[in-house]
Protein backbone atom coordinates (compact mmCIF):
# COMPACT_ATOMS: atom_id res chain seq x y z
CA UNK A 1 0.00 0.00 0.00
CA UNK A 2 1.41 3.38 -0.92
CA UNK A 3 1.85 6.15 1.67
CA UNK A 4 -0.68 8.33 -0.15
CA UNK A 5 -3.36 5.69 0.23
CA UNK A 6 -2.89 5.35 3.99
CA UNK A 7 -4.04 2.39 6.07
CA UNK A 8 -7.59 1.20 5.46
CA UNK A 9 -9.44 0.72 8.75
CA UNK A 10 -12.84 -0.22 7.32
CA UNK A 11 -14.61 -0.06 3.97
CA UNK A 12 -17.23 2.61 3.22
CA UNK A 13 -20.71 1.73 4.48
CA UNK A 14 -24.09 2.62 3.06
CA UNK A 15 -26.42 4.75 5.14
CA UNK A 16 -29.01 1.96 5.08
CA UNK A 17 -26.59 -0.48 6.69
CA UNK A 18 -25.83 1.84 9.58
CA UNK A 19 -29.22 3.52 10.07
CA UNK A 20 -30.26 1.50 13.14
CA UNK A 21 -26.89 1.92 14.84
CA UNK A 22 -26.71 5.66 14.17
CA UNK A 23 -30.30 6.26 15.28
CA UNK A 24 -29.65 4.38 18.54
CA UNK A 25 -26.55 6.46 19.22
CA UNK A 26 -28.38 9.71 18.48
CA UNK A 27 -30.98 8.83 21.07
CA UNK A 28 -28.46 7.84 23.73
CA UNK A 29 -26.18 10.85 23.93
CA UNK A 30 -24.32 11.22 27.21
CA UNK A 31 -25.18 14.23 29.38
CA UNK A 32 -23.24 17.44 28.80
CA UNK A 33 -20.44 18.50 31.14
CA UNK A 34 -21.16 22.15 31.97
CA UNK A 35 -18.36 24.70 31.64
CA UNK A 36 -19.60 26.92 34.45
CA UNK A 37 -19.99 29.79 31.95
CA UNK A 38 -23.73 30.09 31.13
CA UNK A 39 -23.31 31.95 27.83
CA UNK A 40 -20.75 29.44 26.59
CA UNK A 41 -22.91 26.52 27.75
CA UNK A 42 -25.82 27.84 25.72
CA UNK A 43 -23.60 28.09 22.65
CA UNK A 44 -22.48 24.47 23.19
CA UNK A 45 -25.97 23.10 23.67
CA UNK A 46 -25.56 22.62 27.41
CA UNK A 47 -21.82 22.09 27.67
CA UNK A 48 -19.15 19.68 26.50
CA UNK A 49 -20.32 16.36 25.07
CA UNK A 50 -18.65 13.16 23.98
CA UNK A 51 -17.23 13.53 20.49
CA UNK A 52 -16.70 17.29 20.76
CA UNK A 53 -13.31 18.96 20.43
CA UNK A 54 -13.06 22.53 21.69
CA UNK A 55 -10.04 24.74 20.97
CA UNK A 56 -8.95 27.78 23.00
CA UNK A 57 -6.49 29.87 21.00
CA UNK A 58 -4.79 33.11 21.97
CA UNK A 59 -1.52 34.92 22.61
CA UNK A 60 0.82 34.07 25.48
CA UNK A 61 -0.36 35.38 28.84
CA UNK A 62 -4.00 35.82 27.85
CA UNK A 63 -5.14 33.08 30.26
CA UNK A 64 -5.53 29.97 28.08
CA UNK A 65 -4.14 27.67 30.76
CA UNK A 66 -6.25 29.26 33.49
CA UNK A 67 -9.42 28.95 31.44
CA UNK A 68 -8.71 25.36 30.38
CA UNK A 69 -8.06 24.42 34.02
CA UNK A 70 -11.29 26.17 35.06
CA UNK A 71 -13.19 24.12 32.46
CA UNK A 72 -11.47 20.96 33.69
CA UNK A 73 -12.45 21.75 37.28
CA UNK A 74 -16.08 22.43 36.38
CA UNK A 75 -16.34 19.22 34.37
CA UNK A 76 -14.93 17.28 37.33
CA UNK A 77 -17.45 19.00 39.63
CA UNK A 78 -20.21 17.58 37.41
CA UNK A 79 -18.76 14.08 38.03
CA UNK A 80 -17.09 13.69 34.65
CA UNK A 81 -13.72 11.94 34.73
CA UNK A 82 -11.18 14.56 33.63
CA UNK A 83 -7.57 14.26 32.51
CA UNK A 84 -5.63 17.54 32.57
CA UNK A 85 -2.46 17.02 30.49
CA UNK A 86 0.34 19.56 30.33
CA UNK A 87 4.05 19.50 29.55
CA UNK A 88 4.68 22.76 31.41
CA UNK A 89 2.55 22.67 34.58
CA UNK A 90 3.47 20.27 37.35
CA UNK A 91 1.10 19.02 40.01
CA UNK A 92 2.07 21.66 42.58
CA UNK A 93 1.19 24.56 40.26
CA UNK A 94 -2.11 22.96 39.26
CA UNK A 95 -3.11 22.50 42.90
CA UNK A 96 -1.98 26.05 43.74
CA UNK A 97 -4.14 27.47 40.95
CA UNK A 98 -7.19 25.45 42.02
CA UNK A 99 -6.63 26.33 45.69
CA UNK A 100 -6.45 30.04 44.82
CA UNK A 101 -9.76 29.74 42.99
CA UNK A 102 -11.38 28.01 45.97
CA UNK A 103 -9.90 30.52 48.41
CA UNK A 104 -11.29 33.50 46.56
CA UNK A 105 -14.72 31.94 46.30
CA UNK A 106 -14.80 31.11 50.02
CA UNK A 107 -13.07 34.31 51.20
CA UNK A 108 -14.18 37.16 48.91
CA UNK A 109 -11.89 39.68 50.65
CA UNK A 110 -8.74 37.61 50.24
CA UNK A 111 -5.90 39.03 48.14
CA UNK A 112 -3.71 35.90 48.30
CA UNK A 113 -2.56 34.90 44.81
CA UNK A 114 -1.88 31.46 43.41
CA UNK A 115 1.77 32.49 43.03
CA UNK A 116 2.01 33.03 46.78
CA UNK A 117 0.46 29.62 47.36
CA UNK A 118 2.72 27.92 44.82
CA UNK A 119 5.96 29.43 46.16
CA UNK A 120 5.04 28.68 49.77
CA UNK A 121 4.74 32.31 50.84
CA UNK A 122 1.08 31.87 51.78
CA UNK A 123 1.80 28.83 53.93
CA UNK A 124 3.07 30.95 56.83
CA UNK A 125 1.30 33.44 59.04
CA UNK A 126 -2.40 34.24 59.04
CA UNK A 127 -3.12 32.75 55.61
CA UNK A 128 -1.85 29.23 56.35
CA UNK A 129 -5.12 27.85 57.71
CA UNK A 130 -7.16 29.43 54.91
CA UNK A 131 -4.90 27.98 52.24
CA UNK A 132 -5.00 24.55 53.89
CA UNK A 133 -8.79 24.67 53.90
CA UNK A 134 -8.80 25.73 50.24
CA UNK A 135 -6.64 22.75 49.24
CA UNK A 136 -8.91 20.44 51.25
CA UNK A 137 -11.96 21.94 49.51
CA UNK A 138 -10.47 21.22 46.08
CA UNK A 139 -9.63 17.64 47.05
CA UNK A 140 -13.12 17.08 48.45
CA UNK A 141 -14.93 18.48 45.41
CA UNK A 142 -12.89 17.09 42.51
CA UNK A 143 -10.20 14.88 44.01
CA UNK A 144 -11.68 11.62 42.76
CA UNK A 145 -12.57 12.90 39.28
CA UNK A 146 -9.72 15.22 38.27
CA UNK A 147 -6.61 13.37 37.06
CA UNK A 148 -3.31 15.13 36.32
CA UNK A 149 -0.95 13.98 33.57
CA UNK A 150 2.50 15.58 33.49
CA UNK A 151 3.61 15.05 29.89
CA UNK A 152 7.12 14.87 28.52
CA UNK A 153 8.08 17.42 25.85
CA UNK A 154 6.84 16.24 22.43
CA UNK A 155 5.04 13.32 24.00
CA UNK A 156 3.00 11.24 21.57
CA UNK A 157 -0.79 11.41 21.39
CA UNK A 158 -0.66 7.68 22.15
CA UNK A 159 0.09 8.54 25.79
CA UNK A 160 -2.97 10.78 25.89
CA UNK A 161 -5.07 7.99 24.40
CA UNK A 162 -3.90 5.64 27.15
CA UNK A 163 -4.63 8.23 29.86
CA UNK A 164 -8.19 8.73 28.63
CA UNK A 165 -8.70 5.03 27.90
CA UNK A 166 -8.03 4.10 31.51
CA UNK A 167 -11.14 6.06 32.50
CA UNK A 168 -13.60 4.93 29.82
CA UNK A 169 -14.58 1.68 31.49
CA UNK A 170 -15.27 3.32 34.85
CA UNK A 171 -17.02 6.58 33.96
CA UNK A 172 -19.96 7.60 31.79
CA UNK A 173 -18.29 10.87 30.75
CA UNK A 174 -14.60 11.53 30.09
CA UNK A 175 -13.05 14.92 29.34
CA UNK A 176 -9.44 15.29 28.15
CA UNK A 177 -7.84 18.73 28.50
CA UNK A 178 -4.56 19.22 26.62
CA UNK A 179 -2.84 22.43 27.66
CA UNK A 180 -0.31 23.56 25.07
CA UNK A 181 -0.86 21.56 21.90
CA UNK A 182 2.55 22.70 20.65
CA UNK A 183 4.26 20.41 23.18
CA UNK A 184 2.83 17.18 21.71
CA UNK A 185 3.56 15.10 18.62
CA UNK A 186 1.43 12.90 16.40
CA UNK A 187 1.30 9.13 16.70
CA UNK A 188 -0.41 8.56 13.34
CA UNK A 189 -1.57 5.04 14.12
CA UNK A 190 1.95 3.70 14.62
CA UNK A 191 2.98 4.23 10.99
CA UNK A 192 6.60 5.52 11.24
CA UNK A 193 6.60 7.15 7.78
CA UNK A 194 3.34 9.01 8.38
CA UNK A 195 4.48 10.07 11.86
CA UNK A 196 7.79 11.40 10.53
CA UNK A 197 6.02 13.28 7.74
CA UNK A 198 3.43 14.79 10.08
CA UNK A 199 6.07 15.96 12.53
CA UNK A 200 8.40 17.41 9.89
CA UNK A 201 7.26 21.01 10.39
CA UNK A 202 5.35 22.82 13.12
CA UNK A 203 2.13 23.55 11.13
CA UNK A 204 2.05 19.98 9.82
CA UNK A 205 2.71 18.56 13.28
CA UNK A 206 0.02 20.72 14.88
CA UNK A 207 -2.55 19.62 12.31
CA UNK A 208 -1.64 15.96 12.78
CA UNK A 209 -1.88 16.20 16.58
CA UNK A 210 -5.24 17.97 16.33
CA UNK A 211 -6.73 15.29 14.08
CA UNK A 212 -5.33 12.51 16.27
CA UNK A 213 -7.11 14.07 19.25
CA UNK A 214 -10.27 14.51 17.18
CA UNK A 215 -10.27 10.77 16.53
CA UNK A 216 -9.80 10.22 20.24
CA UNK A 217 -12.83 12.41 20.97
CA UNK A 218 -14.92 10.40 18.54
CA UNK A 219 -13.97 7.22 20.39
CA UNK A 220 -15.64 8.39 23.56
CA UNK A 221 -14.67 11.65 25.24
CA UNK A 222 -14.79 15.43 24.99
CA UNK A 223 -11.45 17.12 24.25
CA UNK A 224 -10.30 20.66 25.08
CA UNK A 225 -7.02 21.95 23.65
CA UNK A 226 -5.11 25.22 23.98
CA UNK A 227 -2.75 26.68 21.42
CA UNK A 228 -1.23 29.93 20.23
CA UNK A 229 -3.25 32.11 17.85
CA UNK A 230 -0.70 31.63 15.07
CA UNK A 231 -1.72 27.99 14.61
CA UNK A 232 -5.41 28.62 14.00
CA UNK A 233 -5.20 27.62 10.33
CA UNK A 234 -3.48 24.33 11.22
CA UNK A 235 -5.65 23.34 14.18
CA UNK A 236 -9.14 24.70 13.47
CA UNK A 237 -10.13 22.18 10.75
CA UNK A 238 -10.07 19.41 13.36
CA UNK A 239 -12.07 21.36 15.94
CA UNK A 240 -15.81 21.17 16.59
CA UNK A 241 -15.60 24.53 18.33
CA UNK A 242 -12.94 27.19 18.10
CA UNK A 243 -12.67 30.29 20.26
CA UNK A 244 -10.03 33.00 20.25
CA UNK A 245 -9.20 34.80 23.49
CA UNK A 246 -8.72 38.55 23.14
CA UNK A 247 -7.64 40.97 25.82
CA UNK A 248 -9.44 44.30 26.16
CA UNK A 249 -8.50 47.67 27.54
CA UNK A 250 -9.81 47.83 31.11
CA UNK A 251 -10.96 51.42 30.77
CA UNK A 252 -14.75 51.55 30.89
CA UNK A 253 -14.97 48.06 32.50
CA UNK A 254 -15.74 48.43 36.24
CA UNK A 255 -13.31 46.56 38.50
CA UNK A 256 -13.23 46.55 42.29
CA UNK A 257 -10.09 47.52 44.20
CA UNK A 258 -9.60 43.90 45.20
CA UNK A 259 -9.99 42.73 41.59
CA UNK A 260 -7.36 45.24 40.48
CA UNK A 261 -4.99 43.99 43.19
CA UNK A 262 -5.41 40.46 41.82
CA UNK A 263 -4.61 41.51 38.26
CA UNK A 264 -8.19 41.22 36.98
CA UNK A 265 -8.75 42.26 33.39
CA UNK A 266 -11.52 41.89 30.80
CA UNK A 267 -11.15 39.23 28.11
CA UNK A 268 -13.47 38.37 25.23
CA UNK A 269 -13.86 34.73 24.23
CA UNK A 270 -14.65 35.05 20.52
CA UNK A 271 -16.31 31.85 19.27
CA UNK A 272 -15.46 31.64 15.57
CA UNK A 273 -16.50 28.08 14.76
CA UNK A 274 -19.39 26.15 16.24
CA UNK A 275 -20.63 23.02 14.51
CA UNK A 276 -23.96 22.85 16.38
CA UNK A 277 -24.83 26.37 17.42
CA UNK A 278 -24.19 30.05 17.07
CA UNK A 279 -20.93 31.94 17.15
CA UNK A 280 -20.38 35.18 19.02
CA UNK A 281 -18.62 36.68 22.01
CA UNK A 282 -18.54 35.41 25.59
CA UNK A 283 -17.50 38.39 27.76
CA UNK A 284 -15.21 37.25 30.57
CA UNK A 285 -13.22 38.66 33.46
CA UNK A 286 -9.85 37.00 34.03
CA UNK A 287 -8.83 37.21 37.68
CA UNK A 288 -5.19 36.31 37.20
CA UNK A 289 -4.19 36.08 40.87
CA UNK A 290 -7.07 33.69 41.55
CA UNK A 291 -6.36 31.78 38.31
CA UNK A 292 -10.01 31.83 37.32
CA UNK A 293 -12.57 33.32 34.97
CA UNK A 294 -16.09 34.59 35.40
CA UNK A 295 -18.59 35.99 32.93
CA UNK A 296 -19.02 39.74 32.96
CA UNK A 297 -21.81 41.97 31.71
CA UNK A 298 -21.33 42.71 27.97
Amino acid sequence: MSQSEGPTRRPPRSLASMQVDVTTRLGALTPASPTGLPILDRMLGGGLRTGMMFGLLGPAGIGKTALSLTLAYMAARSKAAVVFASATLDETEVVARLAARALHREEPDSTTTYGQIWTGEAWSGATRNLVTLAVDTVAKKVGSHLHLHKADPYESTQALRRAAGELWDRHERVVLVVDGLEAFSAHCGGDPERTQSANAGMPSRMAAVAFELRRLAERGCAVIVTSGSGFADSVSPALSFYAEMRGLESSGVPLSERAVSLGARPVDLVVKKNTIGRTGIVPLRFIAGAATFEERAP
